[in-house]
């Protein structure tokens, strides 16, 4: 995953926050105690002492055991698999929503534990230990190798591996992730106007992904936005100059022009 630059300000918004968007009277705090719940009810499990394995097994028996948080493999692009606060309250979720949970209750029982974006799975590592989590799979513990066998099982054995793909990813590279799954969800499910919101909130996150703005020109185009989606292609030419599809992007640009002479 590329470097995300760490936003300022008002961009820097936590993951755990993301819903707020979609759900406009979501309950944070409700949220926020009901991680604190189930901290607490790994904590009294866990014995003095113990080791971060130790730890680590207690918290993945609580909520993919006791708990029963799962992967949705029946429905694996509904929109709500990307919300915390559906993930709560459904139990179930996608690699990088199961992973944000493991990681909100590990954090408050002390675990030292990253979300690892390696391609096309989200996983948790445990740091120090070379160990990592597949929350997606009921928290199977997986080695460095265990991994690469995942990867190469979802791209094909000649994938070109690497083992920068197990690097934690920062907080911004998390939510940028969980904004992009989320993208994908509404293109593919037509919902151009969810789509262009969540692309915007991308933009925030990294203001230097130029072709964010051509994949919002494309949504505004969908919705009649034309204007704005002539706006979005403009900043993407001067943003990406030397970009492979400038020329593509220009005529396409110069139609959407002729369309607003049309209509004024």
């Amino acid at each position: 995953m590329r470097a995300i630059a760490q936003p300022r300000g008002r961009q820097r918004k936590h993951a755990a926050e993301l819903p707020a968007a979609e759900y406009p009277d979501l309950d944070i705090d409700g949220s926020q105690a009901n991680l604190n719940r189930m901290a607490e009810a790994a904590q009294s499990r866990i014995p003095a002492g113990a080791t971060a394995l130790q730890q680590l097994n207690v918290v993945t028996d609580l909520l993919f055991g006791v708990i029963g948080f799962a992967g949705n493999r029946d429905d694996y692009y509904d929109p709500r698999n990307s919300y915390l606060n559906e993930v709560l309250e459904r139990r179930i979720g996608i690699p990088i929503t199961l992973s944000l949970l493991f990681l909100e209750v590990g954090r408050r029982v002390g675990l030292r534990c990253r979300g690892v974006g390696m391609p096309g799975h989200f996983l948790v590592g445990l740091e120090g230990e070379g160990m990592y989590l597949d929350p997606f799979h009921g928290g199977a513990a997986l080695t460095a190798a265990d991994c690469r066998r995942l990867a190469e099982g979802l791209f094909g054995p000649r994938m070109a591996w690497s083992d920068g793909y197990l690097t934690p990813c920062t907080k911004y590279e998390f939510l940028f992730r969980l904004l992009n799954n989320l993208k994908v969800v509404y293109e593919r499910k037509g919902e151009a106007e969810k789509a262009a919101g969540v692309i915007q909130r991308m933009i925030l996150v990294n203001p230097g992904a130029a072709g964010l703005h051509k994949d919002l020109a494309e949504m505004q185009y969908q919705l009649q936005q034309y204007r704005a989606a002539l706006g979005s292609l403009e900043r993407y030419l001067r943003e990406a100059p030397g970009a492979a599809d400038a020329r593509q992007v220009e005529g396409w640009a110069e139609s959407v022009r002729f369309t607003l002479s049309r209509l004024n």
